[in-house]
């Protein structure tokens, strides 16, 4: 029984090494206010973000704003940004264009993005 199998071929089982991610999900949450009317449907607003991870652009954006024109605005706002610098534009952007009560729910979900990409390990 030896002899027949010193001619047997073993599988090899190779696995490939682990590489370096091309990009990143990057997710951040915040509490809808109890006077907003988004509140009625979710108690937090999510948004997502996919970041190229050698440059910090994020790539694609999803949320769970309520209203698909919400949702379309925040990833036209969030598309191209470069998380790896400062935040303070955006939200300053979001100030000055977003009229309703879940301003500060969005402000805070995209601060709380910022803040986990940029305390990611390297």
């Amino acid at each position: 029984m030896t002899a027949a199998m010193a001619g047997t071929a073993y599988p090899r089982w190779e696995t490939p090494g682990v590489s370096t991610p091309r990009s990143l999900v990057v997710v951040g949450y915040a509490r809808v206010a109890n006077t907003a009317a988004a509140h009625a449907v979710q108690e937090y607003f999510t948004v997502a973000l996919r970041v190229d991870a050698s440059s910090g652009v994020v790539t694609a954006v999803d949320s769970t704003a309520v209203t698909g024109l919400v949702r379309e605005w925040l990833a036209e706002l969030l598309l191209g940004v470069d998380l790896s610098v400062g935040i303070e534009p955006v939200l300053a952007e979001i100030d000055a264009t977003y009229l309703g009560q879940g301003g500060g729910a969005i402000r805070q979900a995209v601060g709380d993005a910022w803040r986990r990409y940029g305390a990611r390990p390297r």
